[in-house]
């Protein structure tokens, strides 16, 4: 009796353990479906390509093509948008506007995307990383590049509304696509404001007494959020006047930029 009562002891022990290791077993999976799950990826914005929540950082390019470039001005522009393109972070919002011949039509991007990834920090286990990358080339880069190439042919304008064209794109990219990311504005130019309202190229800008008109009143946007990285096209002498810098540093502080970096373009 006390023998068949320790196999009968043995045999409960051996079921008990067999129960714990299908529990065991059990959890396991689940945490592998669950683990493969969070693996994947959320889908994207069909038509910008940004995560379903929103773009993680926005990028925004204002290009002045008021005036022809010159052909190294040409060769910079190009390395200088290759460039923003490609280390543009995934996740991230790219915006691009022309201040071109026709300054009214153009207040909208030319175009806006977010970068997509390409499947380099993934698995082909949870992801078709050959998938992401096709995705990347066509949606992203591809039509990046020809927006950027056909700038380099557009036509010049009669009038260069500079500081308009900074509210409009304050409106209708940056404000209208909140993100909780960095926000840069990157502007080309050469910031030599020419329009009926105000005319740089009469006299020396002078900000406290543009700041007193009506003009500047109607104009000013609220660039807290925003880093202001200006590229200087070097096309006039009159823009690196002391007067010229002196209006601009203040034009940005007055509109309460995060931070504001000037560089000039090659040629």
């Amino acid at each position: 009796m006390r023998r068949k009562s320790r196999i009968a002891q043995q045999r409960a022990r051996n079921y008990a353990l067999m129960g714990i290791l299908f529990i065991v077993a059990i959890v396991i999976v689940i945490g592998g479906v669950f683990w493969w799950m969070g693996q994947r990826p959320q889908p994207l914005n069909p038509i910008t390509l940004c995560p379903a929540q929103g773009p993680l950082g926005h990028q925004v390019l204002l290009v002045d093509r008021t005036d022809p470039f010159n052909q190294a001005q040409k060769a910079a522009f190009d390395n200088l948008t290759k460039d923003m393109v490609a280390k543009l972070p995934v996740g991230y919002l790219f915006s691009v506007f022309v201040l071109g011949d026709d300054f009214k039509t153009e207040t909208k991007p030319l175009i806006e995307l977010c970068n997509p990834g390409y499947g380099q920090d993934k698995s082909e286990l949870t992801q078709n990383t050959k998938a992401l990358m096709n995705q990347y080339k066509s949606g992203f880069i591809q039509p990046m590049e020809k927006v950027t190439t056909e700038l380099l042919t557009s036509n010049a304008a009669k009038e260069s509304p500079i500081i308009e064209m900074i509210q409009l794109v304050y409106l209708n990219s940056i404000q209208a696509n909140k993100t909780q990311g960095p926000v840069t504005l990157y502007i080309l130019s050469d910031l030599m404001q020419f329009s009926t309202a105000f005319d740089m190229y009469k006299s020396s800008p002078n900000f406290e007494k543009y700041q007193s008109t009506y003009l500047a009143k109607k104009l000013w946007v609220d660039l807290g959020v925003v880093d202001v990285h200006v590229i200087l096209l070097n096309n006039n002498i009159k823009n690196e006047s002391p007067a010229f810098l002196n209006f601009w540093n203040s034009y940005f502080k007055h509109a309460n930029v995060k931070t504001l970096e000037i560089t000039n373009l090659p040629g």
